[in-house]
């Protein structure tokens, strides 16, 4: 009887046997034949299930959002102080252990492609990550609002501390860009315009 392939499962194993190859060598440097060679299946092979690098790339990048994702939102659930909560929503932008230095590497490699290169899948990615993250940061000010804790203008802030989290992850290459005080006190900076009460913990 012939061997039965998750098609599904199949590809998700070729993007992910490539995430150390893919941090360790980059975008750029890094070749079909040496994802097909660590993942031990033949260079024509990797084509049945992806039309390029660059969707190699995005399998990886949608996969280790998406656990960033599930990790940061369980962390959030744990604070009650609006300021920890909104850090908490960018910790791929500040923290400094491993993981999150990779994942950290693997989002801006997809941003230089996007910039370069980009499908309509990948756009649309992108949109819908930001979407998705004002859609959580309104919901953390909503509940500052709701507690009287903000005043109810600050909803209008959501696109802004978003684009301060992107600006510090973007160039977080530089040497000590990448700063927790930093994106503290901007985020601090940006609530003192719209706090009316203090946290239970301040």
């Amino acid at each position: 009887m012939p061997k039965i392939i998750d098609k599904i499962q199949k590809k998700q194993g070729i993007a992910l046997s490539s995430i150390e190859l893919f941090i360790e060598k980059g975008f750029t440097k890094l070749t079909v034949g040496e994802i097909a060679s660590n993942a031990k299946v033949a260079k024509g092979t990797i084509y049945k299930y992806f039309e390029s690098k660059e969707d190699i790339i995005f399998a990886i990048i949608e996969y280790t959002h998406n656990k960033y994702d599930e990790e940061v939102l369980e962390n959030i659930k744990q604070l009650t102080c609006i300021n920890d909560k909104i850090l908490a929503l960018f910790n791929l932008c500040i923290s400094n252990d491993e993981d999150t230095i990779n994942d950290r590497k693997i989002y801006k490699e997809f941003i230089y492609i996007c910039l370069d290169n980009p499908s309509e899948n990948m756009i649309k990615f992108l949109k819908d990550i930001k979407l998705k993250y004002t859609s959580w940061l309104k919901e953390i000010l909503e509940e500052g609002i709701k507690n009287k804790q903000l005043k109810p203008e600050a909803i209008n802030f959501a696109d802004a501390l978003f684009a301060i989290g992107e600006n510090i992850l973007l160039f977080s290459h530089i040497n000590n860009y990448s700063d927790r005080n930093m994106l503290q006190n901007h985020i601090d900076s940006l609530l003192k315009l719209i706090k009316i009460g203090e946290c239970s913990n301040d």
